[in-house]
């Protein structure tokens, strides 16, 4: 009795398990498509014995079963349409001729014929009916003859692979799979939802070049490896923001000489096989995401005047080989992870240097004052651990460049350093450092940009003069009032002496500089009143007078001048009654209004400000919950960034 007793429930169980089981709702392969799959597996050879790693999969086809459930057959699961053909490595011989059964498969969306042998079969121009096509593989399948231009038809297409359909040599070389030039270039201009792209080991002597230039930005993959590819590469010819692999291997590079793949976010290492581009004069790498170190065969590129790797993450020490580039001008390997010490005195033996970059954490030396580079302009030495100025400096007679910011340099600037590039210099960055000392005047009469800021530099405050256009010492000890020489550099168009020890009131003759857009006074000691000149700066951008001592009334055209996007005033003594302002709210460009912890009085209606709300956050100082109207003595509105 107990052995039926456990029949029955188990009987029971089984129906409610059945009952529960979700109702498919997948449609069945369609009888014209599955009739189809049959056709075009009865069209070819499954050949086992070539290879012994394939997988035929066809030989799982059995007419009278659901054509969804054969090997490398997706279908989709509303339609029952077949949308995927995966037949890779299935052992497949034989030919593809126009009326092949495989092009009633009007649905498809991936096709991958990789692996196989279709004995040269030419790649057909019916391939252009699979209009919903986005993945087409055909890699190592024994294509031969022109790719048909109809591919471009296919606008969906996401990815192609063409790669290994290339005899280079032997008797069967004229059988190869091929691309002209007219239909490369098309192609790259109508597919513009392709990503990867492989070409490897194709015939494409007949493209030029300078079709490359059509590829598209959306690009993340593009190979094109032995390609029998010619001739020189036109400026910027593969400028895409996305592109994250690219190989040009083994091609007849040997006339180029201009390689740009700036930009790119191509990563990864510096192939070795850079070394065969022989006659390369120009070479940029620069802002990719580049890794490894410089590979030993840039030794060959010994016609090299342009190095540039800046802005990447290359490693290791930088070789000393690189000197042995006897036509280098311009090298650049800024902005990297290169560790150990590094003797500055080699690169003495290049006698055309013009411009040297080099940064980021290196210790250098300079072990000879003999040491000389007579044709030097450019010298960035940022974060290189520099704790004196190099005294091979004094040798350089034409710099018009100097960059020796960002390291621990602390002692006074040298006599001889005034003779430094004296008829030539025109941008001086020598901040963050530790120098001390005064700066009674500059020598240099070409100087457009200076930046003395953050260092610990005291006495009067130095005013360079014509052409100056940047202006920077904030985060110094500068004592003393603004000279009235500054009047003088009708040039000016940024002054930031922020955080010094300036006093007296800020110059009228400041609203003659009409070419200001910035001024930071902040945190001196200026007192005495606001000068209204000022408003005669039409391109005025950013004004900062915040942290002094200046006693004024609230300057009221700050509100209506159009290209102000940062006003600081907080931390003064501004005084008095403002009415709620004649114009309707605050200029749209605005990032920043500051003019809290002054003596104003008077409330702003919450609106007057709403029009800076998309750019701002806000801070009611003193209150919460913010009130309806606001006190001037509580607006202080920022931008997401601090000042």
């Amino acid at each position: 009795m107990e052995f039926y007793r456990s029949l029955y429930f188990l009987f029971c169980l089984s129906g409610q398990l059945l009952l529960n089981l979700p109702f498919s709702t997948a449609q069945l392969c369609h009888p014209v498509q599955s009739d189809a799959l049959l056709q075009f597996n009865n069209s070819l050879i499954v050949e086992t014995d070539t290879d012994s790693n394939c997988d035929p999969k066809m030989t799982t086809w059995t007419n009278g079963l659901d054509c969804c459930l054969w090997d490398g057959v997706t279908c989709d699961n509303v339609t029952g349409n077949i949308i995927g053909l995966d037949l890779s490595y299935s052992c497949l011989q034989g030919t593809i001729y126009s009326n092949n059964s495989l092009f009633a498969l009007r649905h498809l969306q991936s096709l991958n014929l990789a692996f196989n042998n279709f004995r040269t079969s030419p790649i057909l121009p019916e391939l252009s009916v699979f209009a919903e096509l986005r993945h087409l593989n055909l890699c190592d399948s024994n294509f031969s003859g022109l790719v048909p231009v109809e591919i471009s038809f296919l606008s969906k297409l996401v990815l192609i692979d063409l790669s290994q359909n290339y005899k280079k040599d032997g008797m069967f070389k004229d059988q190869s799979l091929k691309i002209e030039n007219t239909g490369f270039k098309i192609l790259v201009q109508n597919l513009t939802e392709l990503r990867e792209l492989n070409l490897d080991f194709i015939d494409m002597s007949a493209i030029s070049l300078s079709s490359f230039v059509n590829l598209s930005s959306s690009f993340t993959f593009f190979c094109a490896v032995d390609c029998i590819l010619q001739g020189e590469l036109p400026p910027n010819i593969f400028s895409l923001p996305n592109l994250l692999d690219l190989s040009l291997d083994f091609n007849d590079f040997m006339s180029l000489e201009s390689l740009t793949l700036s930009f790119t976010s191509i990563s990864g290492k510096i192939p070795n096989s850079i070394g065969e581009f022989k006659n390369l004069k120009t070479l940029h790498l620069s802002n990719c995401t580049l890794t490894g170190s410089i590979p030993s065969s840039l030794v060959n590129l010994t016609k090299l005047t342009t190095l540039d790797l800046s802005h990447n993450e290359l490693t290791g020490h930088i070789p000393s080989f690189v000197v042995k580039l006897e036509q280098l001008m311009d090298v650049d390997l800024s902005l990297n992870n290169f560790i150990g010490v590094l003797d500055l005195g080699i690169f003495s033996t290049l006698k055309n240097l013009q411009a040297l970059r080099l940064t980021v954490e290196l210790n250098l030396m300079y072990n000879s004052m003999n040491h000389t580079f007579p044709k030097l302009d450019t010298l960035a030495l940022p974060s290189c651990n520099l704790t004196e100025f190099p005294p091979f400096l004094n040798s350089l007679k034409m710099l018009r460049e100097l960059d020796l910011s960002k390291n621990k340099i602390g002692v006074q600037i040298p006599r001889w350093f005034w003779d430094v590039g004296k008829g030539t210099l025109q941008s001086l960055d020598i901040s963050s450092n530790l120098i001390e000392g005064g700066i009674q005047q500059f020598p240099w009469k070409e100087l457009i940009n200076v930046d003395l800021s953050d260092n610990l530099f005291q006495g009067p405050l130095p005013i360079p003069s014509l052409p100056i256009v940047l202006f920077r010492v904030d985060d110094n000890r500068f004592s003393g009032e603004i000279p009235s020489s500054i009047c003088k550099v009708s040039s000016l168009k940024s002054l930031r002496l922020a955080r010094n020890n300036l006093f007296g009131s800020i110059p009228q003759c400041l609203g003659n500089l009409a070419n200001l857009s910035r001024i930071d006074l902040s945190a001196n000691k200026f007192e005495g009143r606001f000068p209204q000149a000022i408003d005669n700066c039409a391109s005025l951008a950013w004004l900062n007078v915040s942290h002094n001592r200046i006693n004024d009334t609230f300057p009221k055209w700050l509100l209506e001048a159009p290209s102000l996007q940062v006003i600081a005033l907080e931390f003064n003594e501004f005084h008095g009654q403002i009415d709620p302002p004649t114009v309707p709210f605050l200029p749209s460009s605005l990032l920043m209004f500051s003019i809290s912890n002054n003596n104003l009085k008077g409330q702003w209606p919450e609106e007057f400000f709403l029009r800076c709300l998309n750019l701002m956050k806000v801070l009611f100082r003193f209150h919460r919950p913010p009130l309806k109207s606001i006190p001037l003595q509580t607006i202080r509105l920022v931008e997401r960034f601090p000042l």
